[in-house]
């Protein structure tokens, strides 16, 4: 996977660190070890490997669904990625991302809106 300015990742150490510049013809990455600005980056979920349009995409989109209660968020997120498939006005990464960050909010919040679906072809079977 390729690095982007602004990815969280992890050092083998096991501590975190934001990608503060990659230069591929170097070969050299510089890194930010400052708790307060790692977590800025991760507030709302990592989102490695999205380009500077892309993260302002998913940023924007998230602040779109904000509600007094994390049920209304939950439903309201659902809807959003839901209108998005349908008129398919997204970039498909940034689709994935919300996705992603739907479950975890679903899984975190053990809340499922009411008219939830899934396609069953997405659900491994033994």
């Amino acid at each position: 996977m390729k690095m982007v300015n602004g990815d969280v990742i992890f050092l083998s150490n096991g501590r975190p660190a934001v990608v503060k510049n990659v230069d591929y013809e170097s070969g050299t990455v510089e890194l930010e070890n400052d708790l307060a600005k790692i977590q800025k980056q991760s507030e709302k979920g990592i989102k490695n490997n999205l380009d500077e349009k892309q993260r302002s995409a998913y940023n924007v989109n998230l602040k779109s669904v904000e509600a007094d209660s994390k049920q209304d968020e939950i439903q309201n997120l659902y809807e959003l990625i839901q209108s998005y498939k349908e008129s398919k006005r997204i970039d498909p990464k940034v689709l994935r991302y919300l996705e992603n960050e739907l479950m975890h909010r679903m899984l975190r919040d053990e809340h499922t809106p009411p008219n939830y679906q899934t396609d069953l072809r997405n659900i491994p079977q033994y």
